[in-house]
């Protein structure tokens, strides 16, 4: 049960951390993956960035010590009741309004991490706390081989190098429709998911009494790289697109990722029984399905009808807005930057950098 309280209070921090990440970002000049190290200088000269990557740490630790003795799904159904308070953080402070086939994919990302869930529930003559007490797991940490990391490692980094690539370009044309962020929030889930993963090898191998010995493990140097390069992507995410939407995908990625990489790396048990089994893997598929259900652009803007007085031709109309504006919580732009507005076709303004060409 001590588990539990830790993971849900993991869960908590993930969100403080993630909004005060929001509310940094959209302070600052434009972030481009195409441009790590301008970058990487804006973010980390930001003090209130800063403090959200401390936070974030402290986040990633506590789950970890709830990790070392709780099976992951059995914490799953923490981290969809944590998607309840991001909604209302979002809807109440940033003014994000999922729409109808957001509302359907968060119901199925909940659906997933429940259902993923019963598959720990015990089962004859075994009781509650043991199904939900898992031990070893440790040996497989401290003998990890380079092979078993690399294939937990290399496709993590393969997706947001893709992104960086191919998919990070600003959105152009007066026709075009904005992203709601899928494609970074999976980016920088399955970077986030490899991070848990090796912070709970680590913590495993700390429990353990490994001590200065853990150095001598991949664990710790492939935890800070996955760390760097994802908090780096779900930055420029949540600087372009919805609060709500981004950490949203980036959970549902994130902690399927860890489940598949428990499994793979530490022995993470999954249900020998029929039932349990098939729940497990119906988690998995819903977790997908979830994916597959977010919408890839934002709305359109309303129409303008056909017959305009005279009078009021030419003028800027009330449009409806594609998504919230990027700066998030209400803050203070930086000078050099322009707030974004909202167009007379109805679009954001994309916030504009004097000291960025092209």
């Amino acid at each position: 049960m001590h588990a539990l309280v830790l993971a849900c209070a993991a869960q908590a921090v993930y969100i403080v951390a993630f909004v005060l990440f929001k509310t940094a970002v959209g302070r600052m000049a434009p972030l481009s993956g195409r441009h790590p190290l301008r970058t990487g200088t804006e973010l980390v000269a930001g003090a209130s960035w800063l403090a959200a990557v401390f936070l974030l740490i402290g986040g990633f630790a506590i789950s970890a010590a709830a990790l070392v003795t709780l099976p992951v799904a059995a914490a799953l159904p923490a981290y969809g009741l944590s998607l309840m308070l991001l909604l209302v953080v979002g809807m109440s402070g940033f003014g994000e309004r999922p729409t109808s086939r957001e509302w359907l994919a968060v119901v199925v990302t909940v659906a997933a991490m429940v259902t993923a869930a019963l598959s720990v529930l015990p089962g004859a003559g075994e009781s509650l706390a043991d199904a939900l007490h898992r031990t070893g797991g440790e040996d497989a940490a401290g003998a990890l081989p380079l092979w078993k990391a690399g294939l937990v490692f290399v496709p993590s980094l393969a997706v947001p190098i893709w992104m960086f690539s191919v998919r990070d370009r600003p959105v152009a044309g007066r026709h075009a429709r904005p992203v709601t962020g899928i494609a970074y929030g999976v980016g920088a889930g399955v970077l986030l998911g490899a991070t848990e993963a090796f912070g709970l090898g680590t913590a495993m191998l700390l429990a353990d009494g490994a001590g200065v010995g853990v150095l001598a493990t991949p664990h710790p140097y492939l935890f800070l790289l996955a760390g760097v390069l994802g908090l780096g992507l779900v930055s420029i995410g949540l600087q372009r697109c919805r609060l709500t939407i981004i950490v949203t995908v980036v959970t549902v990625t994130a902690k399927t990722h860890l489940l598949l990489s428990a499994t793979l790396l530490f022995g993470e048990p999954w249900p020998g029984d029929v039932a349990p089994f098939g729940l497990r893997v119906a988690g998995v598929l819903l977790a997908v399905l979830a994916l597959l259900a977010f919408p890839r652009h934002e709305r359109r803007a309303a129409s303008v009808p056909d017959v305009v007085p005279d009078e009021l031709r030419g003028r800027p109309g009330p449009g409806v807005p594609q998504s919230p504006p990027p700066a998030g919580w209400p803050v203070r732009p930086a000078p050099h930057v322009r707030p974004a507005g909202i167009r007379h076709d109805g679009q954001w303004a994309a916030p504009y950098d004097h000291r960025v060409s092209g």
